[in-house]
């Protein structure tokens, strides 16, 4: 990576040295400088509003935001999201409360609401596309000869993922019901575009995939790869995302997982450039809060 696609601290308090610099950024973002009434709007002293210079009218740019009625400070938010943004493996509360001397309450809620403003692209995968599902979760063990595996799988969160191959490609990942013929190919008909090569393995239900160029490679007989036909890519985020999760988070439950994923996919999906990312998280985190 060049040095100019990288963002370190230095960069961070350069860009962000005190509350105001932050508050400005959040109102340039969403406002604009001059007023219908012809005036300029400028910064109260020792708030966090706006007013306009001839008309009196005031703007608080954080009210429609992630930060309305916080009392963390906006300098801590934005090394929150600078951490978040670099941790590509992820970054547990109990960490983030240790780097930024609040609360482990205060620094769960931020991760949290962070997680719940990244929503995955809409649109669909072009080219060669990888495709592969994985179990997340649950406890217990199949005892022997897997007499047991029924009921510990279905403690366990099913995800389907893909991934266009390509410097560039991108991931969509969903938690989902189950791996049956039905649900796979619904999230084929979402998230991949006809006319480009899917790959997978040689699960059943891939088989009824025949609008698709499908390929698949048979790991029941040690085949990884047949020439360019692999899954090898999306193998690679799965294994990433469950070292990941195992090592920074221990377990997450079946309500949160989707958003954890989300983290993860903004991640790969941006995974080129330092700077460009904290510019995408903080233009996510600046859209209205729901």
């Amino acid at each position: 990576m060049a040095k100019i696609d990288k963002y370190s601290i230095q960069d961070l308090k350069r860009d962000f040295p005190n509350e105001e610099a932050c508050l400005a950024l959040i109102f340039d973002t969403l406002h604009s400088r001059k007023c219908s009434c012809g005036g300029e709007y400028k910064q109260i002293k020792g708030r966090k509003q706006f007013q306009c210079g001839k008309c009196r009218f005031q703007i608080a740019p954080a009210s429609t935001t992630i930060f309305h009625k916080s009392d963390t400070p906006l300098s801590l938010w934005f090394h929150a999201i600078f951490i978040f943004s670099n941790a590509k493996s992820g970054i547990s509360a109990k960490e983030l409360e240790r780097q930024l001397g609040v609360t482990y309450k205060c620094a769960w809620r931020i991760l949290s609401m962070i997680r719940k403003a990244l929503k995955q692209n809409d649109g669909q995968l072009l080219g060669t596309v990888e495709m592969d599902s994985a179990y997340f979760g649950g406890k217990g063990d199949a005892g022997e000869n897997n007499k047991n595996l029924s009921e510990v799988i279905a403690k366990k969160s099913v995800v389907t993922a893909a991934v266009r191959r390509g410097k560039y490609g991108e991931i969509r990942a969903k938690v989902g019901q189950n791996v049956s013929a039905d649900a796979l190919e619904k999230f084929v008909k979402e998230h991949i575009a006809r006319g480009g090569r899917l790959m997978t393995d040689n699960a059943k239900g891939y088989r009824r995939l025949d609008k698709y160029s499908l390929s698949s490679v048979d790991h029941g007989r040690n085949e990884f790869a047949r020439g360019d036909v692999h899954i090898n890519t999306i193998e690679g985020w799965f294994g990433h995302v469950k070292r990941s999760m195992k090592g920074t988070f221990k377990s997450v439950s079946k309500k949160h997982l989707q958003s954890y994923l989300d983290a993860f996919v903004f991640h790969y999906n941006n995974r080129h450039n330092d700077k460009a990312r904290f510019g995408v998280l903080l233009g996510a985190l600046l859209q209205p809060a729901k």
